[in-house]
């Protein structure tokens, strides 16, 4: 018993030290300064990759100070390994990168919830009535949650560092039925919106 006691014990300690000498390493953009970058492949939902490819190429030219791979190119070098991305690193050295670039999503919610509220208000004609003019409106309350959260993992071909983090952002839009309508934005362009923000907030922390 006690040998098989022992046993589990070393495959456990094996685990645990294989997992932290696995520990990856976090971006540091400025290292990628003047180096051109490929984005190879979005894991995840067509209707997710099709808005994370926005915002992240939105993104990455707006705050990368590094030279971004004509997506051409990249399609163009997909074909020469018959668009097996995980090949990814060779496709981003075939099309001329220096850096390739994947992200997973991880999360993609829009959640829509719908309810009631109430205010106090005076009314005249209660209030002439039976002396007491205080009562409660009862209005609609509509409100639209989402969370985005996408893993990145840069991958320099020359020296093969390797570095991931996690771009998320989450919000709320609280609409109420007081006057007019409640109104929400569609719930794919707010995503878009907690998309950008997520990668925005990635390259301000990890520049």
């Amino acid at each position: 018993m006690l040998a098989r006691q022992t046993a589990l014990w070393l495959v456990i300690g094996l685990c645990l030290g294989a997992c932290s000498t696995a520990k990856r390493k976090t971006p540091q953009l400025s290292d990628f300064e003047g180096k051109s970058v490929a984005l190879v492949d979005i894991e995840g939902e067509a209707s997710e990759r099709s808005v994370v490819e926005v915002a992240l190429i939105n993104q990455l030219a707006k705050h990368g100070s590094f030279v971004l791979v004509n997506k051409r190119e990249i399609e163009a070098a997909k074909t020469a390994y018959d668009s097996d991305t995980t090949k990814w690193l060779d496709i981003a050295k075939k099309a001329g990168a220096e850096i390739a670039l994947k992200a997973h999503v991880l999360e993609f919610n829009g959640d829509t919830q719908e309810g009631y509220s109430k205010e106090p208000i005076e009314d005249s004609q209660l209030e002439a009535e039976r002396g007491d003019g205080h009562d409660e409106r009862v209005f609609k309350v509509k409100a639209l949650r989402g969370k985005v959260c996408v893993q990145l993992t840069f991958h320099q071909l020359e020296n093969h560092d390797e570095r991931v983090g996690i771009a998320e952002a989450e919000g709320e839009v609280i609409e109420e039925a007081r006057v007019k309508a409640a109104r929400l934005p569609p719930k794919m362009r707010y995503l878009e919106t907690l998309a950008n923000q997520a990668f925005a907030s990635f390259f301000e922390k990890y520049q």
